[in-house]
């Protein structure tokens, strides 16, 4: 059980730490736009099989080769290759060798009738000479026959016994003679495989056309040469084989289908070769397979695309690199984005995705430097799943960044509409010119100027339906909701202005201070007279314990230096919880927490010394919670805060003791460190002290008094805040005896 709960800890540890949060942020990221780039650049499948008929045009997403028709073209080319031959020289003397073994076997055979006679001393007178050569001679035949067989020399038991026994000496040196003339004559040519077929009939009608040997005689030469003659020239395999592979390997064997030429026409009957390159494609639904060498190429890319963002913000933007809420919100739109490209790709190609809503959305509501690398992303990866399509990929490209600029400043709604027309005219410029360069028709220009315009209108007017929702939901102010929240008829200005009048007044006031001022040091204008303007509604809990507000009593008469201090410095604190009741951003609120900072309530403190008692007064009992100001302008809403008040209340305000009074109370704040977080410089606090003055001395510029309270005023003497001064005084006047209250509203 123990261990258990440790490694629940542990888990729960992991899942806490902000980095391991931010890993999973850009996992789930890259995971959704894998599945929506993916899915969206997979080719159409198609239900086609042999001797089917097409009913769709089919194009070659690349250079092709028809594997089966080439290999067609290749196994001809290899066959028709004419055999090489070479000379073999021993083949005439084979052929001799084989005519002369013959005719040796003849002769040999008739001369052995003689001898056998001559053995047997029979002579023709003899009795029995008829039977001995009978003897004789068969046994000739059989000798002759034997030869003959071993010669492969086809002849019949007649033909043998023919020139055994009844050609004479002569016919056959006769027949021999032609023979041996023949053969060699034949042998003289080139006799291959091929011709040998020719030549052995050429010499059989050479036999047919001579005059003096008989017709036997010519029926076995017709046998003998048919049997003893042989090729001259034989096969060089290895040559033949050498000239076959170049046949085979000749590259006008290949067929090629060049990219965006057709595989299959609308109405052709589907063969094998074209179902085969169909298959290599994995465009056939009844023989798909994964095609993981693609995802993994999208999944790398997208896994680039996502690096280079990370090393753009922790390089270049840290403070969104290390915010939970921001990346949040990038993650939200690039996927919204993806999401939109996915749906409408279908339907007009990549002209028509609203790219451009991601870039503004981004410039807008995180920063423009951000917008652009977010755009290049966006871009690059929409391109993959709209098969790379050079005229979205080069408007989205330059459209959206023009597109971030054109947003950057804006801080109206119409303004943004406006933007959005202008948007739409620049992609119809963009368009024509790619148009142009691609030498498409006039059709082709009107209907892409149409749609590209639609694009930047439709992504304007997205861009403004999606800024409430995205700044509501992460809290973000931008100038259009600084302006909304600005505007005088908001809930709680009107609430502010009926319940606290003089607190309203006075944060105008301030607000036009830390306006200018902002300005000036190059800080968010809008957001410093937001802050202003809210800086002060923790006073409408209790108004009347604030001294601009007072009419008649001052309460803080009857309560002890502590609570009075309680209630004053409280301002802060309910001032945050009302602007989370009427969801003022958080830059507000913290504006709102940190305009006193952690600065001394001075009169209830002094106030607590000279009371005296056995307590120990400390300092840090009578100061604002804080925290001290985090912002430029925050701290500029401080300082506008405490001089505007400040300068109302002085008696003589001539525009030195105006500005030496502002240079003072920048000094104070300085000193007391309530400067040291919001990374102001001296040359920025000069610059503030200058804008300061600027604008109070057209407030406050000199003129002739009302004579009636000429005197009033001379009685008033400076303090550092309006209220701290206002009650310090009423209270002063009441020790020393003196009735009247003083008036500085």
């Amino acid at each position: 059980m123990i261990k258990k709960k440790k490694t629940n800890s542990r888990l729960k540890k992991i899942t806490r730490n902000f980095a391991f949060q931010r890993a999973f942020l850009v996992i789930i990221t890259v995971l959704i736009s894998f599945i929506l780039i993916q899915t969206g650049a997979l080719p159409k499948k198609y239900r086609l099989s042999v001797g089917d008929v097409s009913t769709y045009d089919i194009t070659a997403p690349r250079d092709l080769v028809n594997e089966v028709l080439t290999e067609k073209n290749r196994i001809s080319a290899r066959d028709s290759v004419e055999p090489v031959t070479k000379e073999d020289t021993k083949a005439f003397v084979e052929v001799i060798y084989k005519k002369d073994d013959f005719f040796k076997a003849v002769s040999s055979a008739r001369d052995s009738i003689d001898r056998y006679l001559r053995q047997l001393g029979v002579s023709t007178n003899s009795r029995d000479y008829d039977v001995y050569l009978k003897q004789a001679r068969e046994e000739a035949i059989n000798s002759l026959t034997q030869h003959v067989s071993q010669l492969n020399i086809p002849l019949s038991a007649d033909q043998i016994n023919y020139l055994v026994t009844k050609i004479s000496e002569t016919e056959l040196d006769n027949f021999e003679e032609i023979t041996r003339q023949l053969v060699s004559d034949a042998m003289s040519e080139e006799v291959t495989e091929s011709n040998l077929a020719i030549h052995i009939h050429r010499l059989q009608n050479s036999y047919q056309s001579e005059q003096g040997i008989s017709q036997e005689l010519k029926n076995i030469g017709n046998q003998l040469v048919k049997a003893i003659l042989k090729p001259n020239r034989v096969i060089d395999e290895e040559a033949t084989a050498k000239k076959q592979q170049e046949a085979y390997n000749n590259d006008a064997n290949i067929v090629k289908i060049k990219k965006e030429s057709r595989i299959i026409s609308f109405g052709d009957v589907v063969t094998e070769d074209k179902l085969q390159l169909l298959e290599e494609l994995n465009l056939l639904e009844t023989r798909s397979k994964y095609d993981y060498l693609f995802s993994i190429g999208i999944l790398a890319t997208i896994l680039f695309l996502a690096g280079l963002v990370i090393v753009f913000l922790k390089k270049y933007n840290n403070k969104i690199y290390n915010d939970r809420k921001d990346l949040l919100l990038l993650s939200l739109i690039v996927s919204i984005i993806l999401v939109l490209a996915r749906c409408l790709y279908p339907y007009y190609e990549g002209l028509v995705i609203p790219i451009f809503v991601g870039t503004m959305l981004v410039s807008i509501l995180l920063n423009m430097e951000l917008a652009v690398v977010i755009n290049c992303v966006l871009t690059v990866g929409i391109s993959i799943m709209v098969k790379g399509d050079n005229k979205f990929l080069i408007m989205g490209l330059i459209c959206g960044v023009i597109s971030a600029f054109l947003v950057t400043k804006a801080s109206q709604r119409s303004k943004l509409s406006m933007n959005g027309i202008l948007l739409g005219l620049i992609n119809v410029v963009l368009i024509t010119a790619l148009n142009f360069i691609y030498k498409s028709d006039l059709q082709t220009i009107i209907t892409d100027s149409i749609a590209v315009f639609l694009n930047g209108l439709v992504s304007m007017v997205l861009t403004i339906g999606f800024l409430p929702f995205l700044e509501s939901v992460f809290n973000i102010v931008t100038p259009l909701k600084l302006l909304e929240i600005s505007n005088p008829n908001h809930p709680l200005l009107k609430r502010l202005l009926i319940e606290a009048p003089g607190t309203y007044h006075h944060s105008l006031m301030v607000g036009n201070l830390a306006e200018i001022a902002t300005e000036d040091i190059g800080g968010n204008a809008l957001l410093s007279r937001a802050g202003a303007y809210f800086h002060d509604v923790g006073k409408l809990k209790r108004p009347d314990f604030f001294k601009e507000n007072q009419m008649n009593e001052n309460p803080h008469d009857r309560m002890t230096p502590n609570l009075s201090t309680l209630v004053i410095t409280s301002h802060a604190k309910d001032g945050v919880d009302i602007a989370i009741k009427y969801k003022l951003p958080t830059a507000i609120r913290d504006i709102i927490k940190q305009h006193h900072g952690t600065t001394l309530v001075a009169y209830f403190y002094h106030r607590a010394l000279k009371a005296g008692g056995e307590e120990e007064i400390k300092q840090e009992n009578f100061r604002y919670e804080g925290p001290r100001p985090q912002t430029k302008e925050a701290a500029v809403v401080m300082l506008a805060d405490s001089v505007e008040a400040a300068v109302r209340s002085m008696t003589d305000k001539t525009e030195g003791k105006i500005e030496g009074l502002i240079r003072k109370i920048i000094k104070d704040k300085l000193d007391d460190g309530q400067l040291d977080m919001c990374q102001l410089t001296l040359s920025d606090l000069d610059t503030i002290a200058n804008s300061f003055m600027r604008v109070l001395s057209g407030y406050f510029h000199a003129r002739e008094q009302y004579p009636e309270i000429k005197e009033s005023l001379k009685k008033d003497i400076f303090i550092e805040e309006k209220e701290e001064y206002n009650k310090e005084k009423d209270l002063e006047v009441k020790r020393t005896g003196g009735g009247k209250k003083l008036d500085n509203n």
